[in-house]
């Protein structure tokens, strides 16, 4: 949350979760409740700020504050935990020999669901003017054409293609 408050500026719930579905969502998950609830608890820690319109919808806007920057710089100054990878798709084909019919309608899910983020991850000014979301993209990009070429290697085996 700090760190979307303070490369995208102030927003919404709403719009912190429009910003993640087209950010950090690719990589780092986040529940659509937790949104909601987060900006709130970070407000009663002074780390953001939250001014609500007087009228309409009565929206709440968050603002990172002082001290959520400094909080969020500490944390960018941490060594990075060793990465894990959870991937639904891979437990199942790893497992698939119990069930080797079910292998290639999975490598074909997968196959279109790669082949729709990697179309989605390629939309133009989707990275923005910022570097380091730039660099991610392309991280991105390269993470799924990597993806996307194992699983039509295995949909390729498993129809018996070269």
């Amino acid at each position: 949350m700090l760190g979307l408050l303070a490369t995208a500026g102030p927003q919404t719930s709403y719009e912190l979760a429009s910003n993640v579905e087209v950010s950090v969502s690719f990589f780092w998950p986040v529940p659509r409740s937790q949104l909601y609830a987060e900006p709130q608890r970070l407000a009663g820690l002074g780390l953001v700020s939250a001014t609500q319109e007087e009228g309409g919808r009565r929206r709440r806007t968050f603002a990172i504050t002082d001290a959520g920057r400094a909080v969020l710089v500490a944390w960018l100054g941490e060594a990075a935990e060793p990465a894990q990878y959870r991937d639904p798709a891979m437990l199942r084909l790893f497992f698939m020999d119990a069930a080797p019919d079910l292998a290639a309608p999975l490598a074909r899910q997968r196959v279109e669901e790669l082949t729709a983020a990697l179309e989605f991850l390629h939309q133009p000014g989707l990275g923005g003017d910022q570097p380091s979301h730039r660099r991610v993209l392309s991280w991105g990009q390269m993470t799924m054409r990597a993806d996307l070429a194992f699983w039509r290697s295995v949909l390729d085996d498993l129809e018996g293609r070269p």
